[in-house]
């Protein structure tokens, strides 16, 4: 795996200005903020407000604080036999984040998600089962629904951190026991959004990646 140290090099700009275009596997579901979410088996509440978070990669997140102090998450991408990630930066940056990252695998379609700790730049400093999120007992799961992945979870906070990562790994790897390491994600972005409108802004950035 290799962790990217991001420099960034021009203002916030937002993100409404970026070209309506997605780029997806034809034989892949899209989904929008006008589709109905398709899950029925969610711990919590699925209203949420719905924000197009990464167009390129038609990732889709959906949001709500459902009661005081907690959050519930719902992260679409379309399921492109990779692992997808959401991480939580207080900079922007992936090292010193903490991640929810899920699966489901090609062979067996068994589906895990976990907390990733991304305390450095080395393979021992990429801990799962670790991290600050405080994501609450048995909210954590990922579903495969008409070709598309869907990553759910609550946290506890009385606001999230604003700037967001987004990852989708390398085809046909997936973590496995007994050390669950995340190999090279093959896209990543980064954003900020105001939880309150849904308004993202977005960095120009030059990515500096140190292979391990």
């Amino acid at each position: 795996m290799k962790l990217c140290s991001v420099s960034f090099i021009s203002s916030l700009i937002a993100l409404q200005l970026l070209p309506l275009f997605t780029i997806v596997n034809g034989q892949q579901a899209t989904d929008s903020c006008n589709s109905t979410l398709p899950l029925k088996d969610l711990a919590f509440d699925s209203s949420h407000q719905c924000v197009e978070v990464w167009r390129v990669q038609n990732y889709i997140l959906r949001y709500a604080r459902t009661v005081e102090n907690t959050w519930s998450f719902i992260l679409s991408a379309p399921d492109s036999s990779a692992y997808i990630g959401i991480g939580f930066s207080t900079t922007g940056q992936m090292v010193g984040s903490s991640a929810v990252v899920g699966w489901i695998t090609s062979d067996s379609r068994s589906g895990s998600a976990k907390q990733y700790l991304l305390g450095g730049k080395s393979p021992g400093e990429v801990i799962p089962d670790q991290g600050d999120l405080k994501i609450i007992n048995g909210s954590l799961k990922i579903e495969s629904v008409s070709s598309r992945l869907y990553l759910s979870f609550q946290l506890t906070a009385e606001l999230p951190r604003e700037g967001l990562l987004y990852a989708r790994g390398p085809a046909e790897f997936f973590p496995s026991s007994p050390d669950f390491r995340l190999r090279e994600h093959q896209f990543m972005t980064t954003t900020t959004i105001n939880y309150n409108t849904g308004n993202l802004s977005f960095y120009f950035k030059i990515s500096a990646c140190l292979n391990y």
